[in-house]
């Protein structure tokens, strides 16, 4: 790094917000690890950016993420952008709707997680599933609904990896390779996936999210079965869930053209 103590500050602020911005939504710990920053220094560096208006601290579980502000540096939006400003309407109007909490979630290192969810303003949330909740993607609803809208050889390098990362994941769901191959691509032509959830006795309904014929996220309606099955769910909410999807991805695209 230079010797200019300004300079090097510069550099430290720089590479927390490229870190932010490729690896984000992170809390101060995850922050430090990514940039091999001491923690004492990248929580000053993070303030300081939040004092600027260059990051935003979320409400749900407290991580820091790249702010509007930094966006329009760049006159460009990124993913927060999309979701704070097409997604999250659409969503608390589905809630609203069904009144079930709606969640959207984005693949993130061989995971799924919860980037915003509508538990907020659910009246019938059973079970929390908070932002920054991070599950498998092999085994989940959700995470089925994203492997089966990505291309062919992305698919097979995921599931490469999750198999390589956790041998017997396909145990757990009681399928091969071949098998599960062929569920995605049965998903896929559907559009959407209801089943069961690993908590007990909960399920999803989920439709892909779709930028430009790229999946890019997941939004998904959780409810208990024991006050709704997975029939019943299939038959009132999927076209809503879909429709909801669909509009996601025009809005998207027309703020992005």
């Amino acid at each position: 790094m230079p010797s200019n103590p300004s300079i090097r500050s510069l550099e430290r602020g720089l590479l927390v917000l490229r870190t932010l911005s490729k690896e984000g939504p992170l809390n101060i710990s995850q922050t430090a690890t990514k940039t091999s920053l001491p923690r004492q220094t990248v929580s000053r560096i993070v303030h300081f950016l939040h004092g600027l208006g260059y990051v935003v601290r979320r409400k749900a579980d407290k991580r820091f993420e790249i702010s509007e502000t930094t966006l329009e540096l760049t006159d460009g939006l990124n993913h927060t952008s999309w979701i704070r400003k097409t997604a999250v309407p659409a969503m608390e109007k589905l809630c609203r709707e069904v009144l079930w909490p709606v969640a959207l979630t984005q693949a993130r290192r061989l995971r799924m997680e919860i980037m915003w969810n509508t538990e907020s303003i659910s009246p019938l949330v059973m079970r929390s599933a908070p932002v920054g909740l991070a599950f498998p993607i092999a085994t989940t609803v959700a995470g089925q609904v994203f492997l089966a809208n990505c291309e062919e050889e992305q698919r097979q390098t995921m599931i490469n990896a999750i198999m390589k990362e956790e041998p017997n994941a396909l145990k757990k769901i009681d399928l091969s390779k071949g098998l599960l191959n062929k569920k995605l691509n049965d998903i896929k032509t559907q559009g959407f996936y209801c089943d069961k959830v690993p908590h007990k006795g909960h399920a999803a309904l989920a439709a892909p999210i779709l930028i430009d014929g790229v999946i890019n996220a997941v939004i998904d309606i959780r409810f208990p079965l024991k006050a709704l099955g997975l029939k019943d769910a299939t038959n009132r909410y999927s076209d809503k869930i879909m429709n909801v999807a669909y509009k996601i991805t025009k809005t998207s695209l027309s703020i992005t053209a």
